[in-house]
């Protein structure tokens, strides 16, 4: 997918939700915001990885909206390349971040344990790095779809332990890496801190 394409994509998502405004918010009944850590296991060039990270979001009744930011410079990848003339074999660690929109969606949000879902929209940059060579670096685009379900721990407190699966666009100038490299089934921990649903009730 390019990055004109994903552009008009996000033009004609944003032209739909201010069309539909009335529809989406006039019958909203509760609301509130939420923070904290996110952490995800997934694999990077074959190798397993934990990313860390946090998000926020403010509620609507049963769905939430805001944004996140996630990364690691744990994996590595072994290629040749020039130094000095000569060409060498190195390790270069890989350095890989996102952030972005994240959107989700929390059912029977007052039951003790209950589905969750949510889709990680963002943007990002993988670095390879090495303290003598002079390494490329790719912008990617990276989208991550999970469910899983939520424990409310206390009235501020929930955690949510879902599964997912991490596409990862842009990567092609990496040596030794491709998309697939990035891309991953996903594990994640969310802990989220605030308040919830119908505790901040308006109505």
């Amino acid at each position: 997918m390019k990055y004109p394409t994903l552009f008009t994509l996000c033009i004609l998502v944003t032209t739909l939700l201010q069309a539909q405004h009335e529809a989406l918010f006039d019958d909203v009944s509760s609301f509130g915001a939420f923070g904290g850590p996110i952490l995800e296991f997934s694999s990077i060039n074959g190798q397993l990885v934990a990313d860390v990270g946090g998000g926020g979001a403010i509620i609507l009744d049963e769905f939430f909206i805001g944004g996140y930011g996630m990364g690691t410079d744990y994996p590595e990848v072994s290629f040749e390349t020039e130094i000095d003339g000569e060409l060498t074999e190195i390790d270069a660690d890989i350095d890989f971040g996102h952030g972005g929109l994240w959107f989700g969606y929390v059912r029977d949000i007052e039951q003790k344990m209950h589905l969750y879902s949510s889709l990680k929209v963002g943007w990002g940059r993988a670095d390879l790095e090495h303290d003598i060579a002079d390494l490329p670096s790719d912008r990617l685009f990276v989208l991550t779809p999970e469910i899983g379900i939520e424990l409310n721990m206390t009235r501020f407190f929930r955690i949510g332990l879902t599964g997912g699966y991490r596409i990862v666009n842009g990567v092609s100038r990496l040596p030794g890496l491709d998309n697939q490299d990035f891309s991953s089934p996903t594990v994640g921990i969310t802990f989220r801190f605030g308040g919830f649903g119908s505790y901040w009730d308006w109505d």
